[in-house]
């Protein structure tokens, strides 16, 4: 009784805390069919352990791969693969494939088995051969259950450590409120599917994050190297595991200077983290291609045809796919179906609270800003703006606990209309983890029709043996509402005074997730037929968020005498005596 005691004792004192970890396992407990990118990963895993660079024997069931050299490698980081091998080798010395065929029997028992890939062979990609996409499919079925532990190790508890960190950082600016920011980027962004799926965003970023932090704390006190040194290597780190986080890198040796003691040498410093953090990266791709600075991602394969490589130079244009920024392509990210403004518009808030930040705390403001300025300018002129079937612009993940700062300011400047629109994006989030969140440009009226029909995803209790599929979800939803609870009981009680200003901004959210994507073109409209289910979730989306803020203003109307004789409330509107200006 002891230990759960202390476990209790630990909740109550630190809420927080708790709240992030219950999120952390309500990810966790998921298990998710994979895609191309958690099978390029897992192949890349295989291939490691093996001893070898190349992934020619799996190449077929991912077509995240590039052929060089007469050899098929996975177009990802390093970083995610390196990690989870010996996890991996583990998994195999302990008999844990049979396990795995053990979870896939109870899996096709239930109602609605989701780990087979397709019900029909792709054939384009699988060399228009039956036979080999039949086994194919068999060995992503066997292979999804053991995809699950690394996910555990590569994104879930890196995803739980970011937020930790995104908690301690907005508590430095508005203490307090670190908890509510931290739980709304992990339930009300496209973090709360990808910390749960084996993918590398969510490690990177939190690595890029991390090196934020540290140079954040060496700003408190005397100028000191070997921090400057320690967040490059972070910097570093996170570009082994994601390329693209490289951009982050590169913003923050900028903020790394802002302090004019001896910029000459901190730069050095950071330089000397950065490479030693990368040195993985150059490593690999030496032992691989024979050359430090070869991506396999300039030879990535377009269409696999009959050889598996057909057509080379999915990202030939530009520089790795990258050109000039388009005009469509920045609409699309923010209006059309899987936009950032239609599914999830708690970013908008967490963008002007960064720009009440700038009020107190300019250096660290505009270096959030500048982060999400060039990670939207590089995401509008990539090819593929969203990165493929995902609920949101994958690449945009590292910008994300960087803006979460700003939801601190926000949650207490504007708390009913940052609650507001962090509902409507919660739920969104929400059902796309419970149905199946790598959809394409079918539109998300998909996610609404399979959780009426129940195909939902399954969970370490469909593995055990329970073939009732919301039964096996129970872990999750219950995770997912202590979560909460734990969360509100963090955050300081706020004045809704911004009431007034919540509601037709909630409205405003509904019309535009509406009609705008009708505007955008990128996928299917909310308005055409086969995709109106999406209106359903909009709808409910937008009733629930009214109902909840409606129902906390008059509770806090009813109370208001009480708080006014107690202890005096903070005012909306106003800074705080914590604000105190920073360089």
């Amino acid at each position: 009784m002891r230990p759960l005691r202390a476990v209790l004792a630990s909740i109550k004192t630190r809420p927080g805390v708790a709240a992030i970890v219950t999120l952390g396992f309500a990810w966790g407990v998921v298990i998710h069919q994979v895609g191309w990118a958690q099978l390029a990963h897992f192949a890349q895993v295989r291939a490691f352990a093996d001893g070898e660079a190349q992934i020619d024997r799996w190449h077929w069931e991912t077509n995240d791969k590039a052929w060089v050299d007469g050899h098929f490698y996975s177009v990802k980081g390093p970083g995610t693969a390196a990690l989870a091998t010996l996890p991996y080798m583990a998994i195999e010395a302990l008999d844990g494939d049979k396990l795995a065929r053990a979870a896939v029997e109870n899996e096709r028992r239930t109602a609605h088995p989701k780990w087979h890939p397709d019900s029909v062979v792709p054939l384009e990609n699988m060399g228009y051969d039956v036979h080999r996409g039949l086994r194919v499919q068999a060995r992503v079925e066997d292979g999804t259950p053991i995809v699950w532990p690394l996910t555990l190790i590569a994104a879930v508890i890196p995803g739980v450590l970011l937020l930790l960190g995104v908690r301690w950082a907005a508590d430095r600016f508005v203490p307090g409120y670190g908890t509510a920011a931290a739980i709304t980027l992990g339930l009300a962004t496209i973090m709360m599917t990808f910390a749960a799926e084996c993918f590398s965003h969510v490690i990177s970023a939190g690595l890029a994050f991390a090196a934020f932090c540290v140079l954040m704390k060496e700003r408190d006190g005397p100028a000191r190297r070997w921090m400057v040194f320690a967040a490059g290597l972070l910097a570093g780190l996170a570009l082994t595991f994601e390329f693209q986080t490289g951009l982050v890198g590169v913003v923050l040796i900028v903020y790394a200077l802002l302090r004019t003691s001896d910029r000459v040498r901190r730069a050095g410093a950071y330089t000397a983290g950065a490479v030693l953090g990368a040195a993985p990266t150059l490593a690999f791709n030496t032992w691989a291609f024979g050359d430090p600075l070869k991506l396999a991602y300039s030879d990535a394969v377009t269409f696999p045809g009959r050889s598996g490589h057909d057509v080379l130079g999915l990202n030939s244009d530009g520089f790795f796919g990258i050109t000039v920024p388009r005009l469509d392509s920045a609409t699309d990210l923010l209006f059309a179906g899987r936009g950032l403004l239609v599914l999830t518009p708690i970013v908008v808030m967490a963008v002007v609270g960064v720009f009440l930040m700038r009020r107190t705390h300019r250096a660290e403001a505009n270096t959030i800003l500048a982060i999400a300025a060039v990670y939207f300018i590089y995401n509008s002129g990539y090819w593929l703006p969203y990165g493929g079937g995902t609920p949101g612009p994958r690449f945009l993940i590292p910008a994300l606990p960087f803006l979460a700062i700003g939801l601190a300011y926000a949650y207490r400047r504007l708390p009913a209309l940052t609650l507001g629109l962090a509902i409507p994006s919660a739920l969104f989030m929400l059902v796309g983890s419970l149905t199946y969140p790598l959809i394409g440009k079918q539109g998300i009226g998909t996610w609404a029709d399979w959780l009426v029909q129940g195909r939902i995803e399954h969970t370490a209790l469909t593995a055990l043996g329970v073939t009732n599929a919301w039964l096996a979800l129970a872990p999750f939803v219950a995770a997912i509402v202590v979560a909460i609870i734990l969360a509100v009981r963090a955050t300081p009680a706020t004045l809704f005074a911004d009431y007034r200003v919540a509601v037709p901004a909630v409205l405003g959210w509904a019309c535009i997730s509406a009609l705008a994507p009708t505007l955008a073109r990128y996928e299917i409209s909310p308005l055409n037929r086969g995709n109106q289910s999406v209106l359903w979730l909009i709808a409910a989306g937008a009733l629930l968020s009214l109902l909840t803020i409606t129902a906390l203003r008059l509770r806090e109307g009813r109370t208001q005498p009480k708080v006014q004789a107690g202890a005096p409330e903070p005012v909306v509107g106003r800074e705080l005596a914590f604000d105190e200006p920073r360089s």
